[in-house]
């Protein structure tokens, strides 16, 4: 993500901000949430062939992560209904050595029959919280490394968390593992997703309002002269850059985004979003040769020796959109992805249900 993209995105939550709409220490951060008052309670026979009972499952065990950290800050008992009432135990607390934060929680499943489960369901579930604002949370820069794209040099949270997701992997197939994260987190389960299928082993994804960092300046400039002389330079300093042996480096780009294909996560977006909404529009329009070539990519093929796709492409993936929203905040929240199942029986004949669709497929054949 650029400066203009930051600046952008800065300047509207100002606004909101002004209108009263939002408050600074809520820009980007989940609140705690009682399991007892909007919890999805009314699920309680899960359905694991069900996309959306999935859904509400995923992001309640999210929701637990970020409870576990705010009753950390508090020096409170855990709570563990948002886990304990899909039959999931915890098994580790992922924990960032920087400020000494939970980020992340490994839970397995405990069934009185678990022969008796679907193949379908996960025996570990690997969740990442997003940003919690406070004065010792280190999250906000974490932010940054997202927009600037250097997320996946961060030891203490994303090579911290793919050590122990490998460790889950020694435990069971993965095909029986998931990879679960909102906002910052489901960035930190997208490289960690990314990573392990580049080894080969395609772990079950759900990110829930990931981040969406692409910009572009051409396609914000109105004068057709000015965006012409943009295009052009571009295009000179990717043919420099070619001509100075960036082509094979470009085929590394191609090879590791080939490489993707079988692993296709699920993404969870508000449409009013304006954090993650840009993927309706980047997977109704993209293409693949002008995004893997484009000037960013040219530049850090050229002089990093580990060049890394953009954290955002991806081959293919589920795409779920969401059209709840009465405020920035609310499009960005993680309650509006298993809220519907809180409301009890009536849900399925409401007109609320339409609000979020079914997963459709998106990408590449």
């Amino acid at each position: 993500m650029s400066f203009l993209q930051i600046k952008d995105t800065y300047i509207s939550f100002q606004e909101w901000k002004e209108e009263g709409s939002i408050s600074t220490q809520s820009l980007m951060s989940v609140q705690r949430e009682d399991f007892e008052h909007t919890g999805p309670k009314q699920l309680t026979d899960v359905d694991w062939a069900n996309d959306h009972h999935l859904r509400a499952v995923a992001a309640s065990l999210v929701q637990g992560a970020y409870n576990l950290e705010f009753d950390r800050q508090d020096s409170q008992d855990p709570q563990g209904r948002w886990w304990h009432f899909f039959h999931f135990e915890l098994k580790h607390k992922l924990i960032d050595d920087k400020d000494s934060s939970i980020y992340g929680v490994v839970y397995e499943i405990k069934c009185t029959y678990p022969n008796h489960l679907p193949e379908s369901t996960p025996k570990f579930v690997i969740a990442f919280r997003g940003t919690i604002i406070s004065t010792k949370s280190r999250d906000m820069k974490l932010n940054m490394k997202v927009f600037a794209g250097k997320l996946h040099k961060d030891k203490p949270r994303f090579k911290h968390a793919l050590e122990a997701v490998k460790a889950v992997v020694q435990e069971a197939w993965p095909a029986n593992i998931w990879l679960v994260g909102h906002s910052l987190g489901a960035s930190i389960a997208m490289l960690v997703g990314k990573s392990m299928a580049q080894e080969g082993k395609n772990l079950k994804t759900f990110l829930f309002n990931p981040p969406f960092l692409r910009y572009s300046l051409s396609k914000n400039i109105k004068n057709p002269t000015l965006k012409d002389g943009i295009l052009s330079t571009k295009n000179v300093i990717k043919a420099g850059i070619s001509f100075v042996g960036g082509d094979h480096l470009w085929q590394e780009l191609h090879h590791q985004f080939n490489k993707l294909s079988p692993w296709i996560p699920y993404l969870f977006v508000n449409q009013d979003d304006p954090l993650c909404s840009g993927y309706i529009d980047h997977f109704r329009n993209r293409k693949i040769k002008d995004e893997i070539r484009s000037i960013r990519s040219a530049i850090k093929a050229a002089f990093v020796k580990d060049p890394q796709l953009p954290i955002y492409l991806l081959p293919k993936a589920y795409l779920t959109i969401s059209k709840i929203s009465s405020s920035p905040l609310q499009a960005h929240g993680l309650k509006q992805w298993w809220y519907q199942m809180s409301i009890g029986p009536g849900f399925a004949n409401s007109s609320t249900k339409v609000l979020i669709d079914d997963a459709i497929p998106v990408g590449e054949p």
